[in-house]
Parts: structure tokens; sequence; C-alpha cells
């Protein structure tokens, strides 16, 4: 009997319940430790040189005036650190991937603005600041390339020349699948389609500008003993990553990840940074700090997105896909980060969504450019693959004079069909997602939105309404298939419940909170278990030294599922402790005792539960045990899934534009969402809701371009414009729950959902907006010059 199984009815109270989150109040107050509030004594400062160039050969480095500077330590360029400080691996090794130098500073060449190629190590912040000025680098300019068109071109210049050209990994679909049948010929589909619609989409460079900034600081003792701290969501990855570029054993590293300001995926990846603050440390042999600087982490921190895709779909005369053939490129920047090609490769295996997409032709190349290297963010892909599909859906809707639900009813993935696998060789493993189109279609915010519309629209204003439907990969693993996709880690996680002797509750988790509340739903789950009060429970994790090794950390939206199902099967072992404990105290058979709210007891008997405390006093007193129990009542275990979960959803937005200024406003989002048992729907709305505010800003206004000489437009807010409040419009959110057989708790994530599919949704509103001949919007984010194209009739 599983752990999810013993709960009764009358002890699930704390679980889909809308408990606050526990750090709301400290966060509110101001009170959260970050890492840029550690100090420690006798704390030295790292600042780094960056390069101003976005390719050019290093000449010369001089460092002898910052060196001579009182208060200056230490100074490195890449040269001098390229045989201490090893290769960076990848958390995405995808088959065939050419990879960089991975070392923490530039050697040799430059390539891209922002590149690390001198470290100071300095007394204070103001030192180690003057000294990165007083550095002189002779360089020989190089031309860049900017665009992926550039970097595939005959007569491109090579980035790495050991590479022989620009290409990182070239990924293709469909891919044979053993056991199932061989899908329809793509190419024979779309030649036999009665329409199709074939264009070029594009999903701008865009950045996760969490609120913290990234930070790093290490203490050192002598042995070596590393202790890190840093801003991070995979504590294990940076102890491994560590060990392995400084040699230093795994067991003399200690990672602590403090409370996070913001993560969203950008910090699930190694960075140069992580490995030089300790380097410098053991060779200083004092504490050394680095803070990120806001204007730095434009361009030190991975961006994602960056995708150009060619899609062509084939539909029959009643707007069923036939097929589809997708021919895009992922700008991965200079060199592949530790991330690799993996949000590219996410694309294209979830490109298909929620439908029923038969046959498929799918040729994804991963190039480098001349830009700071490509990342992780939230959606990791799937709103780039969301985009294209969604839009062709309305060019398509239109030109069969289908109203746009009607195009997606006719795709949509029926439940009796779960689970299903995809063309490109996902499982979707449970859901109605007919179901919830007929909901949002039905619900009373939209149809204010349809009646909204057409009313300003008589009025003489200019709005529409748009639909997207999407789905969302979740609950990352299992293990058996990541090494098949490149993921060099494990897809399980692992927790540990142990009851004190007081009776009270302690979990500790390998996942590492960043906002998205898992140590209270992890709080819920154990008190419902146990049937303690949720103050009776505590939840630790972020430190390497105390949390459980994790293969693939804080990302991917597997917390809930995964995570969640690891906590209830280490309760569930200690639970069963506990009874065999009790029976032998009560002189009773195990079976027929019984954990309850007030403790345990003999079922039907009448008596008074034995409190926990009594348990776990005789468990730890270990004098009145059953023979050959060993005492204490701790359980570790670790849950691996036996397949990914699907959450998915629909989106609508009704948007407003301004005539005279290209201006968008987004006036309302209504938005259906199921991600299978809700742990906690508190947290799942704020989840999706901050995922949506998001979206907006990806489908308006946030973009990280260059100019022709590989220089990055934004370097501040002032550049790069996030959504703001006023920016935020009425979001009606409703939920069906439709489980997943592949955890203990039916849990799928949601951590990506809000992101995924408001873009699409927005600009099939905007393009709504338009007059009927406007030419198709086809990349984001949609700024006010393309709309007034857009009103004129010409295409931008």
């Amino acid at each position: 009997m599983t752990a999810a199984e013993q709960i009764t009815p009358d002890q699930r109270r704390l679980v889909g319940s809308r408990v606050p989150n526990r750090n709301g109040e400290r966060f509110v107050r101001g009170a959260g430790r970050y890492t840029s509030d550690i100090h420690l004594p006798r704390e030295a400062t790292m600042a780094l040189l960056r390069s101003p160039h976005a390719r050019a050969r290093i000449i010369e480095i001089d460092t002898s005036a910052a060196a001579a500077l009182d208060g200056v330590y230490a100074i490195a360029t890449g040269a001098e650190l390229f045989d201490r400080i090893g290769p960076h691996g990848y958390l995405w090794d995808l088959p065939g991937q050419k990879v960089g130098s991975g070392r923490p500073l530039a050697h040799g060449e430059v390539r891209h603005v922002g590149e690390p190629l001198v470290a100071v190590v300095a007394r204070d912040q103001y030192v180690a600041e003057d000294a990165v000025e007083l550095i002189r680098v002779e360089y020989e300019l190089l031309s860049p390339v900017n665009t992926p068109a550039q970097s595939l071109a005959d007569n491109a210049p090579v980035l790495h020349p050991d590479w022989g050209d620009n290409v990182q990994v070239v990924a293709t679909w469909p891919v044979e699948i053993p056991g199932l049948p061989t899908p329809p010929d793509p190419t024979q589909a779309l030649a036999g389609a009665h329409l199709t619609v074939r264009e070029t989409w594009t999903s701008s460079r865009i950045t996760a500008a969490s609120m913290e900034a990234r930070a790093v600081v290490c203490d050192y003792a002598p042995g070596p003993a590393l202790t890190l701290y840093t801003s991070t969501q995979a504590p294990h990855i940076v102890r491994e990553e560590v060990g392995r570029m400084l040699g230093v054993a795994e067991h003399r590293i200690r990672v602590i990840a403090p409370h996070v300001g913001g993560a969203f995926g950008m910090k699930g990846v190694f960075y140069p940074e992580e490995a030089l603050v300790p380097y410098f440390a053991m060779l200083l042999r004092r504490p050394v700090r680095w803070v990120e600087q806001r204007d730095e982490s434009f361009v030190a921190d991975t961006p994602s997105r960056a995708q150009e895709m060619d899609l062509e779909v084939g539909f029959d005369v009643d707007g069923r896909i036939v097929g589809l053939r997708a021919r895009y490129s992922i700008d991965l920047g200079s060199a592949p980060s530790s991330c690799g090609a993996g949000t590219g490769w996410a694309t294209g295996a979830l490109l298909p969504g929620p439908y029923a997409v038969p046959a498929v032709d799918i040729v994804a190349t991963g190039v480098v450019t001349d830009k700071s290297p490509l990342g992780a963010y939230r959606g990791f892909g799937q709103p780039e693959a969301n985009f294209p599909l969604e839009r062709t859906l309305d060019i398509a809707a239109r030109q069969l004079g289908l109203d746009p639900a009607e195009i997606r009813r006719r795709n949509l993935v029926p439940a009796a069909s779960m689970p299903f696998v995809t063309a490109t060789g996902s499982v979707l493993d449970s859901g109605d997602y007919t179901e919830m189109l007929e909901l949002m279609l039905a619900r009373p915010s939209y149809q204010a939105a349809l009646a909204e519309r057409d009313a300003g629209r008589a009025a003489g204003r200019v709005l529409g309404l748009g639909l997207a439907m999407y789905n969302e990969n979740t609950n990352f693993g299992p293990s058996g298939i990541l090494p098949l996709i490149g993921v060099s880690t494990g897809g399980w996680d692992t927790a540990s419940v142990r009851i004190e002797p007081d009776g009270t509750v302690r979990v500790v988790s390998s996942q590492t909170p960043m906002g998205q509340g898992i140590e209270t739903a992890y709080a819920q789950a154990a008190a419902d278990e146990f049937g303690v009060p949720l103050d009776a429970v505590t939840v630790a994790f972020g430190d390497t030294d105390s949390s459980h090794f994790t293969g693939y950390a804080s990302g991917a939206s597997r917390a809930a599922g995964i995570g969640g199902s690891s906590v209830l099967m280490a309760a569930g072992k200690v639970r069963e402790k506990m009874r065999a404990i009790a029976a032998h105290l009560l002189e009773a058979a195990v079976d027929d005792v019984e954990l309850t709210a007030g403790g345990l007891r003999v079922a039907g008997s009448g008596m008074d539960p034995m409190p926990l405390a009594t348990v776990a006093k005789a468990a730890y007193q270990g004098g009145n045990l059953p023979e050959g129990m060993e005492p204490g009542l701790v359980a570790e275990a670790g849950y691996d899934p036996p397949g990914m979960a699907f959450s998915y959803g629909a989106v609508a937005a009704l948007v407003e534009i301004g005539p005279e200024t290209g201006t968008v406003r987004v006036r309302r989002l209504i938005f259906g969402h199921d991600c299978g048992t809700q742990l906690n729907p508190a947290i799942v709305e704020h989840q999706v809701i901050g995922g949506a505010v998001q979206g907006i800003g990806a489908a308006l206004s946030e973009m990280l371009p260059y100019d022709e000489h590989g220089q990055p437009f934004a370097r501040s807010f002032a550049d790069y414009l996030l959504p703001q409040a006023t920016d935020v419009p009425e979001i009606d959110l409703f939920h069906t729950e439709h489980p997943t057989p592949f955890t203990l708790n039916g849990a799928k994530g949601v951590g990506e959902s809000g992101v995924i599919a408001a873009p699409s949704a927005i600009v099939n509103a905007i393009q709504d907006a338009l007059p009927a001949g406007a030419a198709p919007i086809t990349s984001i984010p949609v700024l006010p010059e393309r709309v007034l194209a857009g009103l004129r009739g010409c295409r931008a």
C-alpha cells in the first residue's frame, strides 16, 4: 500500500487547501536572507573585466597597473587559468553536440560582449572595480556573426575553429519508437493537404530579469574545505561542477542556496563565477565574494528563446491537421552553456502541443553567434513551439472559414485516447483537452469579453479577442529515458521524513525553493500523513550537507509531482514503523492499528489515541521496541516517475489597440488550467498568474536586440521593458483536475503553464483587431510600429 493510499478522508484536510505561503510574511517584511546579504570575516571581493567587443582576438593584456593598486590581492587572465580550472560539463549533452572550451575566462578570443576575460580580487568592491579600470587590453577586432543566417552562410567566420563550422547540433523528428507503428509519411501528407499554411516565426531573445541578481560567496578552510553560498536552483549540480573543474573532492565542498529572489530557470545552469570564486578562495585562503551588478546581468546571465522557425502545416477540408514540417534554428550565442541546446530540443519534441498531429518532419539546428550563451527560462522551449502552431491555427481558420475555437476543437487529442503518443514520441498522460476548451467558451468572462469586443468595435474602438491552447511538459524524467535525449543526470528526487522525539515532523527535500512555495506544499502533505497541525512540520532544503542529492534539481516543473511523491514515500515508511511500534506498545496486531488526527489507536476499540510523541519517545529510547527493530523514526525515499506528466489549458485574451500610437493594452486574460491534483490552489494560482505576466512581457515588450556590430541595446531596465503593474489586466483563472497516473499524489507541474500560451493568445487577439487584409504577425514581441503597419494594411 502506498503512502497516498493510506491517507484517510478525514486526514486529508490540508492538501488541496489554500494554506498561505510559509515564507510570505518574511519576504513582505524584507527579512529574506539572500546570498549578497552574507558577509564573512576577512572576505575579499571579485570583479570581472568583461569584453566590450562582440568578437576580437586578444593580442595582449596588461594587468601591471591594476596589480600595483593598494588592496588588490590577485589578478588572473584566461590564459593563466586555462590549465588550472577545467571545462564545465553539460546538463543537456545532446547526441552529436559539439562543445566549447568551457573555461570561465576567455582566452585567445572574445566571442560576445560581456564575456569575462580578467578576474580581480581585492579588499572590497571599490578597489576591485578601480583595478578593473586600470587593466589594458589590446584587441584585434574581428567581424562578428550576429544572426543564425550569417552563422550558416558559406563564408561565415568559424567561431570555434575545431568545429569546422558553426553548427553545434542537429536534432530531427520523428524518432523510431520500438513497438509503435511507423507514423504516416509527412511529405505525402502535406502533398495531399487541402490547405497548407507556411510562415516563418520568430521568438526573440529575452531574459529572466530576476529581482535578485546572481551572487556567489565562498568560505575557505584548510583541507581544502569550501562552503559555497550561491543564488541557484541546483546546489548539487554546482557542487559537482566546482569539484570537477577545480579538482576538489565533492565531500570537501558544501553548497548552500539561501533565499533565491527569482530564478525562472536562469539560475538552473552553472556559471563561470561559481568556479572562479572558490578558486580564488583556495588561492588566497580566505573568503571571496562576487555580487553581480545589474548592468552585468544583461550580458552575463543566460537569456533564452531566440528561435526562428519555418513552419508548414497541412489541413484537410474539415480543418484537421494532416501533417507539419518545421525547420528552425536556435541562436545559442557564443558557445553552448551547460544547458546546451536543450531548449531547442524541447521545442521540436513538444511542437504538436495538445493536438493530434499524425505526421511530422522536424529539423532543429543549433548554431553559435557572437552573443551571450543561451540557457533556460520559464517554459524551456515550449513557448517557442506554441507560438508558431497557435498562430498557424488562426490563419488556417480564417482561410477555411472556421471559428478559431472550432479548428482547435477538431484537432485536440481526445480524452478517450489518453495516454496518447504524439508523432514526436511524447506520451500525453491524462486530461480532457476538449472539456477545457468548452469550459473556456462557456465562461461568463469569455462571453463578457466577446460582448466587450463587439460593443467596442461598434463604437469605433480597435479591439480583438484571441484564443490559444497549450500543454506543459512537467515532472521531467524518468531516469531511464533522460540519457536518450542527452540529459546527463537522473530524473528522480529524494526526501526524508523524521518524527522528532517530541512528535513533531521534519521533512528534508532535495528540491530548492525559489518562490514556488514547495516548502508549504510539502508541509501540508506531511501534516496530513501524520495527522498533525501544520506548525508541527518543518521543511529543510538547499544545503548539500543536509539535503538529499537530486539529479535534475529544482526545474522542469518537477517539485510537486516528483519531489512531493518522494515525501509521501518516505512518510509512508515512517507511518508503517510507527504502527509497528504502537502495536507493540498496545499489544495489538499491526493491521489493527490506525493513525488518526490524535495519534495511533486500535481500530474500533473506542480507546483514546496514543499521541505521536509517546510513540516517538519509545522509538528513540529504544528499550521497548519490536524485536530486531532499529531505534529512531526516520526514513528516506527516492521517487523516479514512470513517465512525464502534461499539464494543459486554454488562454483567451482581449486587447485594445491605440489607433494613433499602435500601443496594445491587454484588457482581459481568461485562463483555464489543469495540473492534476492541486496540492495548494493558492500556490497554483500565483504560479499561473506570474507566468501569464511574463507572457505579456514576451508578447509586447521584452527583447534583447543587438546591432550590426554585435553590441547589445539593452543594458538596463531603461532599455529592457518589463510589464508594469498597470499592464496587468483582470485575470480570470479556473481549473479542472485530472490527476496523472505517474505520481503518487496525482500532481503535475505548474511552474511554466502561465507563460507558454499567453503570448499566442495575445498576438491572436492583436491580429483579430487588425483589418482582415493585414499581413500576419509572425514575431514577438509585437512592437507599436508593427501594429501601426498592420492598421495601415502593410507588412512592417
